[in-house]
Formats: structure tokens, sequence, C-alpha cells
């Protein structure tokens, strides 16, 4: 296992899927914590580099203009949304907040219809460029017995710090088909463990101590992504002039792609909405 604070590379290799892992399931909101950390302890890793690998030569460093088109707009959800269910929290007695009601986050709609936590990315259209990761480290938190973001958007080879701000134990586990998984304990407060991942595809997070816990990171090759905000609004800036796809995925409604020409110096305006049906 590496220890507090050490870089886990996170190469190409398929991940196990929740259903791999019927011992941390087994239908209960949530597993002893000391069960809980030697599981974890038996999931060990192979050694691997400390540190990210460095850009290929040619990358376009990170934060480097190359263009001054934009895409922005808005995420919209089509439909009267469903209200968002509670989360029971008893299992953890540090979880429970007086007077304050946890509610799922895997859809959440503003009052005139904006869709939060879309992730809106740039498919295609930036033709062969390769983009240096940003130096600055993510940061996935886990406070309120919640993942802090629930969806957060990182380039590939980015440093990812995860870190857990509540009294109680936590464990990550990384679920993806193109990324190594892993499985690491949170034995308490102010813990943190950092990890990357190097190929792009959209991974799974989950706390299987507290069932309820989960998130996901899309990773994406290059800068131009986000996650839209409580109003549904998005904007991608710096973009060269050209045509581009434009996808969003959402965690319950799947996926919207549409095509997106821009000029250079234009600002051009893009609603992309999603109807009331979500996936399994």
């Amino acid at each position: 296992m590496t220890g507090p604070g050490e870089l886990t590379s996170v190469k190409a290799l398929r991940g196990l899927d929740a259903s791999d892992m019927p011992s941390l399931r087994g239908g209960r909101a949530a597993l002893p914590a000391a069960t809980m950390s030697c599981l974890v302890l038996l999931c060990g890793c192979a050694q691997e580099p400390a540190e990210p690998p460095p850009p290929p030569p040619g990358a376009i460093p990170a934060e480097q203009s190359i263009g001054s088109a934009v895409i922005e707009g808005r995420v919209v959800f089509d439909g009267a949304p469903p209200p968002r269910r509670p989360i029971r929290m008893s299992s953890e007695a540090a979880c429970q907040r007086p007077g304050t009601e946890a509610l799922s986050e895997d859809l959440i709609v503003s009052p005139d219809g904006g869709l939060k936590n879309a992730y809106v990315h740039i498919t295609s259209g930036l033709g062969d460029r390769v983009f240096a990761p940003p130096t600055a480290p993510a940061v996935m938190d886990q406070a309120g017995c919640t993942f802090v973001p629930h969806v957060l958007d990182v380039q590939a080879d980015q440093v990812i710090e995860f870190a857990n701000g509540d009294p109680v134990v936590h464990n990550v586990r990384a679920i993806g088909e193109k990324n190594r998984l892993f499985n690491v304990s949170m034995p308490g407060k102010g813990k943190s463990v950092r990890r990357y991942f190097s190929v792009p595809e959209v991974v799974k997070i989950r706390c299987d101590i507290h069932a309820w816990m989960s998130a996901f990171i899309p990773v994406e090759s290059h800068p131009f992504h986000r996650v839209t905000g409580d109003d549904g609004s998005f904007a991608l800036r710096g973009l060269p002039a050209g045509q581009y796809m434009v996808e969003v995925w959402h965690e319950k409604l799947g996926t919207r792609q549409q095509t997106v020409q821009v000029a250079e110096g234009e600002t051009r305006k893009v609603d992309i909405t999603f109807n009331g049906r979500t996936t399994p």
C-alpha cells in the first residue's frame, strides 16, 4: 500500500465494477470500520512511479491560450424533475447533522430547469494537439459523509488529492474500464492521499464503508471541459476557431452531443436539453 500523500499511477487496465466485490456490498448500508480497513489493506497495489509521467515534447503548457473563441450556455432538463431522495445516515452517528436532511445529488434541477453536475467537454475538433495537465492538484473531499464535489472534472495525469474532513473512517475506491482501480483507506480527519488517472473516461468513486457515498471523476486529455453549476451554466473558453463536437454527460440522463462552429473571438451560445427519461 502507498503511504499518506504518495502518488500512484493509474494506467490503462480494466477496472472492477461494484459487482466484482460482493463482499463489500452484502445489501448493507455500511460495514464496520475495522473490517473495512482490513479489506482495504488486502487490496495491494503494484509498485509504480511516484509521480505522473512528464508531458511529451511539444505539449501545450497548462494555462497557455491557443485561441479566443468561447462556447457557453446551459444544460437544461425538460420536464418535471423527480424529487431528490433523502439519504439515511443513521448507521454512522458522526454523519448525522441535526436540523438538516442530506439529499441525493444524482439529479439536481434548478427552478428554471438548469441541470447541475452535468459534465460538458469537447470530443472532437482539437486536432492532434497535446496538452500538459495543470500543475495544481484537483481536490475531492469527504465532508459530512459525502464526496465534495459530487462531480470533479480533471485532465489526464493531473494529480487528484482525496481528503477526509470527517472524524470517521472512510475509504476511496475507484471503478473504471480504462484506468486501473485503487482502494485506499482514509482513517480519520486530516488523512489525504494523491492519485492520478492517465486515460480519458468517467471514473466512479465510492466509499464502501458508507454505501450512500459516491461521486464521479470525468477525465479528459485537454483542458476544455466543465461541470455545470447550480443554474446549469457552463463556458468553454480559449478555443481556436473551428468546428467542435460538444458532448454532455450526466450520470442519470446519459449523453447528448451537438456540433458547434465558432470563429476566432466569437462567443457562441448553446443550450443542450435532456428530456425527463433517466437511464437505469
